[in-house]
């Protein structure tokens, strides 16, 4: 059976590696970090909290038909457990508050009673993003012959292709707090809705509002470490701490405990940007796509549980303030695992840009950061008053602090920037520069857990149908 190395312990790498390995190929992964998993993983904090890195909710968990594949062929579902917050998310907005529940109908009917008047707006645009979002799930099946048809069967998608969010919500209302509303997770995808791709809008909305979103109980470590016990219990490796240095079309070097390793292989699967592989192979490559932004993120351990004190409330809590919006997580609203049922943890998140930080010397970077805490932790006591007493720890972390653990280009979370000219791409899996490299991540489909994973599933297709 063939060899496959892969480099990088992403979510897509442990996807593609997990699948193949069960199908008897001999994989070996590299990690560069002391831990697998990417954004999908947790770090200990003292006093008992388990902090979650990335991951506030997922898509698709029980009704993507590629996450149920990749889940079921895995027997995920028997091995980590989904826990769903009671609603979709929470606004709060110079205009009031918002609860957005779960669930397409009971969606379009809340907003129906507070806009009134957008009745039809509002109809229209379900109807929108639930016909992209069936256009999509039908493309992943699609017939050769079927090509033929394409502007015809998928007509959606050819009329906003080329539409950013901003585009496509100011042509059905001029009611700027159901567009707020209608688009108040934009953090999960991008910046800010006037770059956003209209399709990954309506292809990711769709799943949320048709399937809700979950957390991994215990934190998204808790996947990463099963698709990694997979690959070992398959016969695989997973080598944490071995950075690649080099690599050939039959063979990758690493160094591992101070030792320069080289490994020979039949395939290459890299987790890694295109630009960061191809500089492996000394070959030229010049990246022509937008690197998205990057992320910081405030992680506070309280001594309470923060349910018991300001009762049942939102899950994920997106702030519109008159400067940049922030998405508080209140962890204590579900059974998260992240904690003792008497103390909670919450997270403050937000995009930003590496260029913020990267040039600062050790005392403004650490000035900045403790600026930027009190300035937020002002912000979240508006909100839930008295809180800055129940905080145990906080710790800020940075486009710098991500661009340093996973190394991705300026730091981004997102892999390229979902504008409306980058988004809808044919995934590029296979290198069209070496003929057994692949790639999977966040560089393939687009960033976010859901799309890391497929890109993991479509690697996995493509090899078997190759090599087996």
């Amino acid at each position: 059976m063939k060899h496959i190395t892969i480099i990088g312990g992403g979510l897509g790498g442990l996807t593609a590696g997990a699948l193949l390995s069960k199908d008897g190929f001999s994989v070996t992964l590299l990690e560069q970090h002391n831990i697998i998993g990417g954004c999908a993983t947790t770090f200990q904090r003292k006093g008992g909290f388990t902090c979650e890195v990335g991951l506030h909710e997922m898509d698709g968990v029980f009704t993507n038909p590629n996450i149920i594949k990749i889940f079921d062929k895995l027997d995920v579902y028997k091995n980590v457990e989904f826990k769903k917050p009671q609603e979709f998310f929470k606004v709060h907005t110079k205009y009031g508050e918002f609860v957005m529940p779960n669930g397409l109908e009971n969606g379009k009917n809340v907003l129906k009673e507070k806009f009134v008047n957008e009745r039809d707006a509002i109809d229209e645009y379900f109807r929108i993003v639930v016909s992209i979002s069936n256009c999509f799930l039908r493309l992943s099946n699609l017939k050769w012959h079927q090509y033929l048809l394409f502007p015809f069967i998928f007509y959606p998608i050819i009329k906003y292709k080329n539409k950013t969010v901003s585009e496509v919500l100011n042509n059905l209302t001029q009611n700027e707090e159901l567009k707020l509303i209608l688009n108040a997770n934009v953090q999960y995808y991008n910046d800010t809705s006037d770059t956003l791709s209209f399709l990954l809008h309506a292809v990711a909305q769709s799943s949320y509002y048709q399937g809700g979103g979950h957390f991994i109980k215990g934190g998204s470590y808790k996947l990463s470490e099963y698709l990694g016990s997979i690959i070992k219990n398959n016969g695989g490796e997973v080598i944490t701490k071995a950075m690649v240095f080099e690599a050939t079309k039959n063979s990758v070097t690493y160094t591992y405990k101070n030792e320069k390793i080289t490994k020979s292989t039949d395939i290459i699967i890299s987790n890694i940007s295109p630009y960061d592989t191809y500089k492996l192979f000394d070959i030229s490559y010049n990246e022509v796509k937008q690197i998205a932004n990057s992320i910081t993120t405030i992680y506070f351990g309280f001594n309470q549980n923060l349910k018991s004190i300001y009762g049942q409330n939102g899950y994920s809590n997106f702030i519109f303030t008159d400067e940049k919006p922030f998405v508080f997580v209140d962890y204590s609203q579900i059974d998260s695992g992240l904690t003792g049922s008497d103390k909670s943890f919450g997270s403050i998140c937000f995009c930003d840009e590496l260029s913020n930080w990267d040039k600062l010397d050790e005392a403004e970077y650490r000035q900045k950061k403790e600026q930027l805490l009190e300035s937020y932790l002002c912000k979240l006591n508006s909100y839930y008053p008295n809180i800055k007493q129940y905080i145990e720890f906080s710790e800020v972390s940075t486009p710098k602090t991500i661009a340093h653990y996973i190394k991705t280009p300026n730091g981004t979370a997102y892999g390229y920037k979902p504008t409306q000219k980058q988004f809808f791409k044919i995934p590029k899996v296979k290198s069209h520069k070496i003929d057994n490299l692949y790639f999977v991540g966040q560089f393939v489909i687009a960033g976010g857990f859901s799309p890391s994973l497929m890109s993991g599933l479509i690697c996995y297709e493509n090899i078997v149908k190759e090599y087996k």
